[in-house]
């Protein structure tokens, strides 16, 4: 259950005439005094009127979207262009706390169009992040984190490093929603390396910290982190962020049995939320009056807060009105696309015009000066034509060199996106502490991904090998990521076998063609997923199309899975097995793709086959991990030598 936040507090702050903080009465007093005043300075008078609809929208959201109004009144009747983006920003956010999506996207995508056409980089960025946090909240999140990265990527091009802050909590924020509470810590630690001197910002971090520590189980520092938060919003009289974390700590009240704490709070909670028409925090309030009243066994008072839940949870998630908000980005899109190719055509035309009447003057030209003149032009005609050919074939030589540039720019982007994503080398040194990954993508982006996680005395470790490589072998690995999460972290399935079987159903949902069943996309994984119970060392494991090497005393250990992938298959309907394994301590176990065996090279450009890898294993095991990673790379590439690499290598050794 999520708390709802102004995540783009500090964006919004960008563009008030003061410097303060949410909820300054005095700010608003002195906007109020100093706005009828200046009446001569219209576009003055906007700016002070949107400044003062932001700030009064802590205290009463209809009041605030009143004055917003009257802003947009004076902002249309200038045409000023930074008015409209500023205010349509500020209804945006307004509507977004009253759990209204779809008109939240449609200010945004409005501010947005005005800040193009202004080229106003720092307003887009602004606008990018509040759309990020609006398609999180419909749980979009494919979208969300779009605009996110690309709003920290505007702040990070200006060298905007103020700002980078509240970037970093943004995105936490994201990835804390997301389930991905790993990556959430490591931007939240990164928004702490900056100074941060609103308060707002500061107190929204320590509260976004408490919610991932809750959902990593860890309640005491949990509690802790939002006690500073409610103490720093206390002081900033703020109760709409009061009320937000009173929700959030009743929520981590609940979980210690401390009931009494804990209705104190949400009742609190609940009654500025009605009194102030926030949705969101009045779900939010519900649902921990009925976990509160399951804890005490107040069945009857469950049944009802659970109901008033379902009611209001269902009014902020209507699918018609979220996925209208969706379809207004795609027409946005559309339209942005269909004035491009419309200005295109019409240049197109006016230069046909210019050649033709070229053409006729250059005729009448040679008529007046006779054949006698007539091979000198024609000559200096070729010349001027052929100079002509040479500019464009440069020009556009330089345009495929920017486009390629531009192109390599944003894969290497999305490669530093998809290195966030795998799970931490460090957070795999606390369960294993001896092991390698050696990963080494064909292209910037690999296909290839390992994945893992704990999950009470067992440790999940899993390679997997994706259909393709590039962009989009990558796109397929952080699909097989998200849903992992998912799995793992809200089905709570613990055999590797079920795993993967939610896992491929997971997969072929999702190419499936809903309109046209004929349209199957067999695009899936082959893959090992492994159990650890250390404390017995135990091994359960699942594979699809993959298998397990162990070596024991100088021995290689065979151990085999299922011959079907995860998707689409003519065995999709088979579950796959459950194996079971007893390790030794000592035993070294080896998970690698099929981009290592494959690999032509040698003196007679053959594959190295997978019998001669395991082979290298063998006579490898008895070295240090970090000593038999740099081994097998330079192998690879010994074996390799100037060939191309044909797919993404992933080899993990882990030592019991």
């Amino acid at each position: 259950m999520g708390t709802s936040k102004r995540y783009y507090i500090l964006f919004c702050l960008l563009f008030t005439l003061f410097s303060g903080i949410a909820q300054d009465y005095k700010l608003i007093d002195s906007l109020r005094r100093i706005i009828p005043a200046m009446s001569d300075d219209d576009t003055m008078k906007c700016r002070n009127l949107n400044s003062l609809a932001f700030e009064y929208s802590y205290i009463d959201l209809d009041s605030g979207m009143r004055i917003a109004l009257k802003a947009l009144e004076i902002a249309e009747k200038t045409n000023h262009l930074p008015s409209k983006a500023n205010v349509y920003n500020t209804m945006g956010t307004i509507y977004h706390d009253e759990g209204n999506f779809q008109k939240a996207v449609e200010c945004y995508t409005t501010s947005r169009k005005y800040a193009e056409e202004t080229n106003d980089g720092q307003m887009m960025a602004v606008v990018y992040a509040n759309m990020g946090n609006t398609y999180e909240s419909i749980g979009d999140y494919a979208n969300a984190k779009h605009y996110m990265f690309e709003s920290f990527r505007i702040f990070r091009e200006r060298k905007d490093t103020k700002r980078f802050a509240g970037s970093y909590l943004n995105i936490g924020i994201l990835y804390s929603e997301d389930g991905d509470l790993d990556s959430a810590m490591y931007f939240f630690n990164e928004a702490l390396k900056y100074p941060i001197k609103n308060k707002g910002i500061l107190a929204n971090l320590h509260s976004s910290m408490a919610t991932c520590l809750r959902r990593q189980n860890k309640l005491k520092e949990a509690e802790q982190e939002l006690l500073i938060a409610l103490a720093i919003v206390r002081e900033m009289r703020s109760e709409y962020y009061e009320a937000s974390y009173s929700n959030e700590l009743a929520n981590i009240y609940i979980e210690q049995g401390k009931y009494d704490e804990a209705e104190k709070l949400a009742r609190k909670s609940l009654a500025y939320a009605k009194q102030d028409k926030l949705l969101r925090v009045e779900t939010d309030a519900n649902y921990n009056l009925y976990k509160l009243s399951m804890g005490r066994k107040q069945f009857q008072k469950a049944l009802e807060y659970h109901l008033e839940y379902t009611r209001l949870n269902d009014s902020i998630n209507n699918k018609d009105r979220n996925n209208a908000a969706r379809e207004l980005e795609k027409k946005y899109q559309t339209e942005k696309k269909q004035a491009e190719i419309e200005k295109l055509h019409s240049e197109k035309e006016a230069s046909n015009r210019l050649l033709t009447y070229a053409v006729i003057g250059g005729a009448l030209i040679l008529c007046a000066l006779g054949f006698a003149v007539f091979a000198f032009i024609k000559k200096r005609k070729a010349n001027a034509e052929l100079q002509i050919l040479h500019k464009e074939v440069s020009a556009q030589k330089n345009e495929l060199q920017d486009k390629n540039k531009s192109i390599t720019d944003s894969i290497q982007y999305a490669q530093r996106i998809q290195n966030v994503l795998l799970t931490s080398q460090n957070y795999i040194r606390e369960n294993i502490p001896e092991f390698f990954i050696l990963n080494k993508p064909k292209d910037i982006v690999s296909g290839d991904f390992y994945w893992a996680i704990r999950q009470d005395n067992s440790f999940y470790f899993q390679v997997a090998d994706c259909t393709g490589h590039g962009v989009p072998g990558a796109f397929m690995s952080l699909l097989g990521i998200s849903f992992l999460n998912e799995i793992m972290l809200e089905r709570n399935i613990e055999r590797p076998n079920e795993i993967l079987d939610h896992l491929r159903g997971e997969i072929i949902k999702v190419f499936t063609d809903k309109d046209n069943h004929n349209n199957q996309m067999n695009d899936g994984m082959d893959c090992v997923l492994c159990r650890f119970d250390f404390h017995s060392n135990t091994l359960q494991y699942a594979a699809a199309n993959n298998s397990i090497s162990i070596i024991r005393n100088g021995e290689i250990i065979h151990l085999t899975g299922d011959k079907m992938p995860v998707g689409k298959s003519p065995r999709d309907q088979d579950p796959f097995s459950l194996n079971i394994f007893q390790l030794q301590k000592g035993d070294c176990l080896y998970m690698f793709s099929d981009g290592y065996p494959d690999q032509f090279g040698g003196n007679a450009g053959k594959k190295l086959k997978a019998k001669n890898v395991k082979q290298l294993l063998l006579s490898v095991s008895d070295k240090p991990m970090a000593e038999q990673q740099t081994i097998l790379n330079d192998h690879f590439e010994k074996w390799r030598g100037n060939l191309e690499q044909i797919d993404d290598v992933l080899m993990v050794g882990i030592r019991i």
